[in-house]
């Protein structure tokens, strides 16, 4: 006669923030690998090259990364790509904070900004994904094209720029894939939670 139909209301379960927090890594690891292959570049030391640049004469030429154009740019894409990723960070977690709000607060809320935050991190992963993947190409490129006067730089004593360049050139290409892994995350559900929801 007084039986317990008594129900408790749960909470609704929260959205899975699986492929929040998988874009949130991938695009630290584009932080970190893209100010690593700067770095890298940035310090790489002096070579003295014997011989002319062009014809092989016996002058003593000593070279940095600043001799060669596609090397600074890697150095300068890659900070400005740092960058924009901590602005993507903070951005992506502001953001996702906002989201989980309920009923109430909706109300209380001031009105929408005039940019929206989503359209800016949409411009600032493609901005990142250029300057990266360009940053990366150059290098490349031009370590084929520069090929014989990079390596003459392995010599003992010669430096470590040769061995600089294939480092930062690597790891640019890393940044590289992982950013373009973030901007593929984000758009995947992912079917799990990872504390706190973002």
């Amino acid at each position: 006669m007084y039986g317990s139909d008594c129900h408790v209301m749960d909470d609704p379960p929260a959205v899975p923030n699986g492929s929040k927090v998988v874009t949130l890594l991938f695009r630290l690891s584009t932080l970190a690998l893209a100010l690593t292959s700067a770095v890298v570049m940035a310090t790489a030391s002096e070579c003295t090259i014997y011989g002319d640049l062009h014809d092989g004469a016996g002058t003593a030429t000593t070279v940095t990364f600043k001799d060669y154009q596609p090397f600074v740019y890697l150095v300068g894409s890659n900070i400005a790509a740092t960058i924009l990723e901590v602005a993507a960070i903070y951005l992506q977690v502001v953001t996702g904070n906002k989201q989980g709000g309920d009923a109430n607060d909706e109300e209380d809320a001031p009105p929408p900004p005039m940019i929206n935050p989503r359209d800016v991190l949409v411009a600032a992963d493609v901005a990142v994904q250029v300057l990266l993947y360009s940053a990366t190409g150059a290098v490349f490129a031009a370590a084929m094209a520069y090929g014989p006067q990079i390596s003459s730089c392995a010599g003992a004593g010669a430096g470590h720029l040769c061995e600089q360049v294939r480092r930062s050139k690597i790891i640019s290409l890393a940044a590289s894939l992982s950013a373009g892994l973030a901007s593929i995350a984000k758009d995947v559900p992912l079917p799990f939670s990872v504390w706190p929801h973002m």
